[in-house]
């Protein structure tokens, strides 16, 4: 969600500086809408009250939900219920990983395995080495049949 500076730095010290960092995602760009509407009410309303000045500053511009490739996801659909029957589900990605840049210029989809305690983007970040062989294993199967479907097709 977000990071938190402050100067000085100190535990015994009433900062006179203070930095934060948000970084907001959501698969539609509605509730993003809404959370910087929210946001920037919220720095108005502050500054209004006196006492501290804060300044709202855009990092870059907004980024745009992007949506995978229907027919890549159909594949790795059926080889996660294939693979394990039931216990899958279809996740939209609030992150912006490459397959977000990517899939402007070719389709693209993404396969996610459970991280332990929710944890990911971070370097306590884990997984189970059984479900890390699921995801190959699920992985390898799409990828096979879309081999198979794009060789159909020519």
């Amino acid at each position: 969600m977000g990071r938190l500076r402050v100067e000085p730095n100190a535990t015994s010290i009433v900062p006179g500086y203070a930095e934060l960092d948000l970084q907001f995602r959501d698969a539609s760009e509605e509730p993003l809408d809404a959370f910087e509407i929210i946001a920037a009410r919220l720095v108005s309303e502050m500054n209004a009250r006196g006492g501290v000045t804060i300044e709202a500053v855009p990092s870059r511009a907004p980024i745009a939900p992007t949506r995978m490739d229907a027919g890549l996801q159909a594949h790795i659909e059926t080889a996660a219920e294939r693979h394990a029957p039931g216990n899958w589900q279809r996740m939209p990605s609030g992150a912006f990983h490459d397959a977000g840049i990517i899939s402007a210029s070719i389709p693209s989809a993404m396969l996610f395995i459970p991280s332990l305690g929710g944890i990911s983007h971070d370097f306590a970040e884990d997984s189970r080495e059984e479900d890390i062989v699921l995801g190959c294993q699920v992985l390898a199967d799409a990828a096979a049949s879309i081999l198979v479907a794009a060789n159909a097709r020519h």
